[in-house]
Order: C-alpha cells, then sequence, then structure tokens
C-alpha cells in the first residue's frame, strides 16, 4: 500500500498534472486505487493482529514458566507509537481514496497527504523491524 502511495506521488502526479483534466484524472485514478488500499488494509489488520496475539501468548507462556522475565515494557512503547502511525495511515488512506464529498478537499489536492502518508509508513516499516529485534 505505502509502495501504491509512493508510485501515485512520485510518477502519477506529475504526469497527471500536464493534462487538462488533471483534477478529474487524479479523482479518478485514487478512487480506483481505493479496492487496493481497502485490501491493503485489511490484510494489514488481519496480520498485525495476528502478529500481536503470537507475541503476547509466547510471552505469557515465558513467563508462566518462570524461566525468563523480562520487561517488555520498550516493546509495548513502541507498538503503541506504531499502532498510532497506523491508525494515522488508515485514516489519510481512507481520507484519500474514498469518494465522499467531504474528502474533495484533500483528494484535489493529494500531494501533501501522499507525501505524508508516505514518510508515516516507511516509520512504521522501520519501527517493525525495531520490534523484530526486540521480540
Amino acid at each position: 500500500m505505502i509502495g501504491g502511495f509512493f508510485f501515485f506521488r512520485v510518477v502519477f502526479l506529475p504526469i497527471a498534472n500536464r493534462h487538462s483534466e488533471s483534477d478529474a484524472l487524479i479523482s479518478s485514478a485514487l478512487r480506483r486505487f481505493g479496492g487496493i488500499v481497502w485490501t491493503a488494509l485489511l490484510t494489514v489488520l488481519i496480520s498485525g493482529l495476528y502478529n500481536f496475539i503470537t507475541f503476547f501468548r509466547a510471552a505469557r507462556s515465558v513467563a508462566a514458566a518462570g524461566t525468563f522475565v523480562s520487561d517488555y515494557s520498550l516493546y509495548i512503547l513502541v507498538l503503541g507509537v506504531k499502532l498510532f502511525i497506523v491508525f494515522l495511515i488508515f485514516t489519510l488512506a481512507i481520507v484519500l481514496t474514498f469518494p465522499y464529498p467531504v474528502f474533495d478537499v484533500f483528494q484535489k489536492k493529494p500531494a501533501p497527504w501522499l507525501n505524508l502518508t508516505v514518510i508515516l509508513g516507511l516509520i512504521v516499516i522501520f519501527l517493525s523491524a525495531f520490534l523484530r529485534r526486540l521480540g
């Protein structure tokens, strides 16, 4: 999904802005991209829930065995920050791709919002790698 937003910002927007009907073309492309975004959001949600449950099951079983006591506070803090950023990405993705009149303001000038979405996505990727090292 982040790759799609990156492509949209770096490749598609500059090309679309050269056409006379750029606003209609950009809105149409964002709406078509919405199907991919919704699929990606669902996939991220399911995989994140699976990883969350798997980690805390493993942590609980280690704690129950009493062999190793670890402080998971840093993990939980980073996970909380990551989930908040993912929530922001979900919100931006919905605002940019959902065909609702209230979102037209964002969809007519999507460049700054696409930039923010890509930057937040990269932060989430780095936080995920950090959490893998902690876990």
